[in-house]
């Protein structure tokens, strides 16, 4: 072995970035001067790139941004920075399914996340491609690199995260072309499959797809509807515009942000649509189509479907609205969102000249799809960590997710329960009432993927609890307690201003409640946020303080309901199955339930009632059957 590192990251994607800085964040506390991160990647040049559309948060998203913020995370600080349009969505309803979304300059988001990788003194970048896990006695030990001169390097670990995104025997299809890659100009990640499948684990295959970009000079802009961002921006991170001395640390824009948001010129996004002409090409061509002509094995994402797919699924459809988002302020490239696509280019340019105002665009890269291989998520911990292999975790979308947010919230998750384990210290887990991000985890380990997952507000059944605006306020104490945030000058500065805040908020509470009848008023449907500054003249918070009090008392009664709720469910949440139990005894359950609980192997009682094929009588029989079996010593019971 070359190295020894605490924790090796492999893939500089979202996950990756996100765990890299996640585990150093975590051993800077526990081990500081110490604690050594590697982030593996094949080019360093592309760690943070946005390789689809440069955007980030949306429905349930962007809570899940805010979230990844409030555990000292990077994403939102990276979007404030680099964001050129920002809006929060879904305003029209309550703020429990409000989502913040960024439009980004692509080229600035990388390069911010680079920055800030760069900035971290126990976070080692090493170029070159993952060949093989080294595993011995069903534990990893470290992992085997092919560097960019071709020399074969062992580096030594305890704990690898594996985030290899769309690379892992990647295949790239336009129309009945097949050229091996991950990303457009970029090679798949060949070996790293193999090893897997030699270690035991069941991989699947997805796909995902790709628009035409387009050159906005030859985009005709003005009979077009506009899509503006917000008039006061609302930002991601909870340290943009708190004033704070940020330091050293991320440098640069993220220093900035207390000064001046946003940073960047804001743009207008504008609107256009599909046509029926464009429909019948479609139609025509659907031969053509790898989705449909067999060559593509992978299923891809239901919510995020192809144009073609669109056509075949919505036949009485003449119209389907397409969005032209500009990618940067550097450069003319804009993104079509909303024709993802892999036909022949031929049948691309019919789809875009019958756009209106694109009668003339310049094609600057034609859609694509891209096939991958996944490894299914019953195969981890709610920790990211692997069942078969102790110290190896998986993020992102080798867990069959799709989005960036999806993938950075799992790096978080496992990057900083490596350096937990790293560090000897037991791992942790955030619960489906705690954080979209423990819905999202629980999600991968009792549901088989048949399609890239998506994180939305619907699946997060205590929403109301797990707002965008309190994001902060649930999850700061949970990285103060993990030793998140003490080893970083950004850590310990977003510590201060979650303190400050807190304090502000129990002072307008004060207030509230001093005044009589305020706190009734609140609760009335058209008692909004700028009224209740009103009925507080002298009482000074800064915004966000505002909203969340805001949102936390009109839903004061909900909210009693919810968190009752939630008690009453904890000791079923957190009662804990036999991790050797063999479910193939209880001969008295249903064999589609039997099935179930064997292949997902649940750790509680509470992940068991949400597994595929499990009804609540099988979970109550289940619970009578594991008393009888400890009872009579292991027995199967009778």
């Amino acid at each position: 072995m070359s190295e020894r590192f605490d924790v090796i990251v492999i893939g500089g994607g979202h996950a990756g970035a996100e765990a890299a800085w996640a585990a150093a964040n975590v051993l800077a506390a526990h081990r500081p001067g110490a604690g050594r991160v590697a982030l593996v990647t094949a080019d360093p040049a592309k760690i943070g790139v946005m390789s689809c559309n440069p955007a980030i948060g949306g429905l349930a998203k962007g809570q899940l941004v805010r979230e990844i913020d409030a555990l000292g995370g990077l994403m939102g600080l990276a979007t404030d920075a680099t964001g050129i349009q920002f809006r929060v969505l879904n305003t029209s309803k309550g703020p429990a399914v409000h989502g913040p979304r960024a439009q980004c300059d692509k080229h600035a988001y990388a390069e911010q996340v680079q920055r800030m990788i760069a900035s971290r003194e126990n976070i080692r970048v090493v170029a070159g491609s993952v060949e093989a896990l080294l595993v011995e006695a069903g534990a990893v030990r470290g992992v085997r690199i092919m560097t960019p001169e071709g020399r074969s390097v062992d580096l030594a670990c305890q704990q690898v995260v594996l985030t290899t995104g769309t690379f892992m025997r990647g295949l790239m299809h336009s129309g009945e072309t097949q050229t091996p890659g991950g990303r457009f100009g970029e090679a798949p990640a060949v070996g790293i499959s193999a090893s897997l499948r030699e270690l035991g684990f069941e991989l699947g295959r997805l796909k995902t797809g790709t628009p035409p970009r387009l050159r906005r000079g030859t985009i005709d802009w003005d009979g077009l509807e506009s899509q503006h961002g917000d008039a006061e921006p609302t930002p991601f991170s909870d340290l943009t515009l708190a004033c704070e001395d940020l330091g050293e640390n991320g440098g640069g824009p993220v220093s900035a942000l207390a000064e001046r948001f946003p940073l960047l010129t804001q743009v207008a996004c504008k609107q256009t649509r599909t046509t029926l002409d464009a429909h019948e090409a479609i139609r025509a061509n659907l031969h053509r189509a790898p989705m449909f002509s067999g060559q593509i094995e992978g299923v891809g994402p239901r919510y995020c479907p192809s144009i073609e797919d669109k056509v075949v699924r919505f036949a009485d459809r003449d119209a389907h609205g397409v969005f032209l988002e500009p990618e940067s302020l550097r450069d003319d490239w804009v993104y079509c969102n909303g024709i993802s696509t892999s036909l022949p280019r031929d049948v691309q340019e019919t789809i875009v000249r019958t756009m209106p105002g694109c009668e003339r665009a310049e094609i600057l890269r034609f859609g694509y799809a891209v096939e991958y291989d996944m490894v299914r998520p019953h195969q981890i911990e709610v920790t990211g960590q692997t069942r078969l292999v102790r110290g190896l975790y998986l993020a992102g979308q080798i867990n069959g997710t799709s989005g960036y947010e999806e993938a950075a919230a799992q790096g978080l998750v496992a990057g900083a329960n490596a350096a937990l384990a790293a560090v000897g210290h037991e791992a942790w887990v955030l619960g489906r009432s705690e954080a979209y991000i423990g819905v999202l985890m629980d999600d991968l380990v009792t549901k088989t993927p048949v399609e890239p997952y998506r994180m939305f507000t619907s699946r997060a059944e205590h929403r109301l609890l797990l707002r965008a605006d309190n994001a902060g306020e649930r999850l700061t104490p949970v990285a103060q307690r993990l030793g998140m945030l003490e080893g970083t000058a950004l850590g310990r500065a977003r510590a201060r201003v979650f303190e400050r805040r807190r304090g502000q908020g129990a002072a307008l509470g004060l207030a509230i409640d001093a005044q009589p009848g305020l706190a009734k008023r609140i609760r009335a449907q058209d008692f909004d946020l700028e009224q209740l500054k009103a009925a507080l003249p002298g009482v000074e918070a800064d915004g966000p303080v505002w909203r969340t009090t805001h949102a936390q008392r009109r839903y004061e009664a909900y909210v009693i309901r919810e968190v009752a709720e939630i008690k009453r469910h904890a000791a079923m949440e957190g009662k804990r199955l036999p991790e050797t139990i063999d479910y193939r005894v209880f001969t008295q359950m249903r064999t589609e339930a039997r099935e179930s609980l064997a292949r997902f192997r649940p750790r509680t009682f509470g992940q068991a009632g949400r597994l595929e094929g499990i009804t609540p009588a099988d979970l109550t029989l289940l619970m009578v059957l594991v008393e009888r079996l400890g009872r009579s010593g292991g027995q199967a019971p009778r």
